[in-house]
């Protein structure tokens, strides 16, 4: 039985690894895998030759196990919360590192301040918003109306899942809480994104006390400690996933990432809903094989509606998110080492990221 160290260390490792398998070809057209590995099915690490730009790899080539936004984002989130001492930092602290991103990129990123402050961009000014003020990218916005603009997308969006891919640590056996906190911190959700954040994290709270797959995703699709719900049904994950995954129940493998592709072509790439429905349905089908859950999340296609592969979808984020949830569940010790190697020394080499440091830093104030 990992302890709670193994398990925080596991998750971000984890996050780690599904973010760089899908790296190399987020949004890629369906041929690229096997262009550049010679097989149709991600099951390895490869290198990034595509281009830069501010929500992918910062570096091109890029050696395999080199993340994306995602990466980065974890990274800030830990460091926040170790700068609050374990804390999970209330929405306002979280505006401000947000915005304090943008406004000094060199200071956060060196080396890459063009292309942080393009990624932070899209916080500017939902974050400004929250904290009263008004936005020289949006004259004559008020400071009430950018606090509901979300991250420019008006629709709900894995935002959440993707700053706070580690909110759920912080509350080891404390579902509700864990709920509650990420819930309030994530000001930028909307709709049932907020829903799919706190979600997450009421499922990272129960792995971390050794809960099983199943008996973590059964309990979080249970829950409803806000009172999200009404007259009319919802919450809206609470309501509708169990019913895709009773559907998924039997599939594996290529199978099952093909299905999911199918059943959820009509959710945008960037949908909580959708990202969460492939974490849970591949956590159900492989409950003893990590690195599958990871395979099906970042083989996950954009198909039309006649099942025709139009792209691989946001993979680097899917997989991000298992391998976050996977890692909690598992441990480090069951995440590939020759994997785990590639990432630490990738991020390590691109970005001057030093996950074992991040990880021991998070261990240090929510696992003392």
């Amino acid at each position: 039985m990992p302890e709670l160290r193994d398990r925080i260390r596991g998750s971000v490792l984890g996050q780690a690894l599904g973010d760089a398998l899908g790296a190399p070809f987020e949004f890629a057209s369906p041929g690229a895998v096997r262009e550049q590995s010679g097989q149709d099915w991600i099951d390895r690490l490869c290198a990034f030759t595509g281009v830069t730009g501010p929500h992918g790899p910062w570096q091109s080539p890029a050696p395999p196990g080199t993340g994306t936004d995602d990466v980065r984002y974890n990274r800030l989130f830990i460091d926040l919360v170790a700068e609050l001492g374990g804390r999970m930092p209330d929405e306002a602290e979280l505006a401000a590192r947000l915005l304090d991103v943008h406004e000094r990129p060199e200071e956060w990123f060196p080396g890459y301040g063009e292309l942080a402050r393009a990624q932070f961009e899209m916080w500017e000014g939902v974050s400004r918003g929250r904290l009263g003020q008004t936005s020289p990218a949006h004259p004559g916005i008020s400071p009430e109306i950018l606090a509901t603009r979300s991250v420019g997308l008006n629709y709900p969006t894995m935002a959440g899942l993707l700053v706070m891919p580690s909110a759920g640590l912080l509350y080891p056996d404390a579902a509700d809480q864990a709920y509650r906190a990420a819930y309030e911190a994530a000001f930028f959700d909307i709709a049932y994104a907020r829903e799919a954040t706190a979600v997450f994290a009421a499922a990272q709270s129960l792995a971390l006390a050794g809960g099983s797959p199943a008996g973590v995703v059964k309990s979080v699709l249970a829950m409803d400690p806000l009172h999200l719900g009404g007259y009319f049904g919802g919450p809206f994950l609470k309501e509708n996933l169990p019913r895709l995954l009773q559907k998924a129940d039997g599939l594996r493998g290529h199978e099952l990432a093909a299905w999911l592709s199918a059943e959820l072509r009509h959710f945008s790439v960037f949908d909580p809903y959708r990202a969460l429905a492939i974490v849970f349905a591949a956590l159900l089908a492989h409950p003893d094989e990590p690195m599958m859950v990871l395979q099906v999340a970042v083989n996950h296609m954009d198909v039309d509606d006649v099942g025709a592969a139009r792209r691989l979808a946001d993979i680097d984020c899917y997989a991000g998110i298992a391998g976050a949830l996977v890692g909690t569940l598992f441990g480090d010790d069951e995440l590939p080492a020759d994997m785990v190697e590639q990432v630490l020394s990738a991020n390590k080499a691109v970005y001057g990221i030093d996950l074992n440091q991040v990880a021991q830093r998070l261990i240090t104030v929510a696992a003392p």
